[in-house]
């Protein structure tokens, strides 16, 4: 197999995305990787996932062995661990994509940063030590694209942007610009977690945000 490899990974969150965008966004990617409880949200959405992966602690029985039954692959963890099941998940999907033979892949997420403040900034920190794989969340109501030059630098919103709301939030200390916008960045330094790129308001199709240093969170609402 050649080509890059797009690999969701529906994680377990106490508060899941809707089953109609979990089935919307499995039908894009070319594999699908259950998180622990994401495997209730992957039957809930009618996905059948191609990989299990976790220690099948928040999932139900039923649903636990529904998704070993119907999923290709497992990787199935003690609970007393020092990761969580969405960095184990990432671990998984690298094999399978090597051993798929694919150039590289992608990362998107979903189900992962509903109902525990502390859960969503650690999936913010699991997304960033993989921002060679592009990763892209997406729930109700929003899309995060975690932005590097390691992996996807910039993010051309285009017209579907247009009257939106975006943040921008540093993840480490970054350099960053953003164009047509309301508020616009030129290769301004701003440290970790500053607040200046917070609410700007996407004003033309052609809004564009690139981070030229360190690592950022851009986040479009809708």
């Amino acid at each position: 197999m050649s080509g890059t490899l797009h690999i969701l990974l529906v994680a377990g969150s106490p508060e899941p995305s809707s089953p109609e965008l979990v089935a919307g966004i499995a039908a894009e990617c070319d594999l699908v990787v259950a998180v622990d409880r994401g495997a209730e949200a992957c039957r809930a959405a009618g996905v059948v996932p191609d990989a299990f992966c976790g220690d099948a602690d928040s999932a139900s029985p039923e649903t636990v062995a529904w998704v070993r039954e119907v999923a290709g692959e497992e990787a199935v963890y003690p609970r007393e661990k020092d990761d969580t099941d969405l960095g184990l998940a990432f671990r998984l999907a690298d094999r399978i994509a090597g051993e798929a033979g694919a150039e590289g892949w992608q990362a998107v997420v979903t189900c992962a940063a509903g109902g525990r403040p502390d859960h969503a900034l650690g999936v913010m920190g699991v997304l960033a030590r993989n921002a060679r794989r592009a990763p892209m969340l997406v729930e109700n109501g929003f899309q995060c694209l975690v932005l590097s030059p390691s992996g996807r630098a910039s993010w051309s919103l285009g017209e579907a942007g247009r009257g939106k709301t975006f943040s921008l939030i540093p993840l480490a200390e970054s350099v960053v610009s953003e164009r047509n916008m309301y508020w616009e960045l030129d290769h301004e330094r701003l440290p970790a977690l500053d607040d200046r790129g917070i609410s700007n308001r996407v004003t033309t199709g052609f809004a564009e945000v690139e981070v030229h240093e360190g690592l950022a969170a851009g986040f479009l609402f809708w």
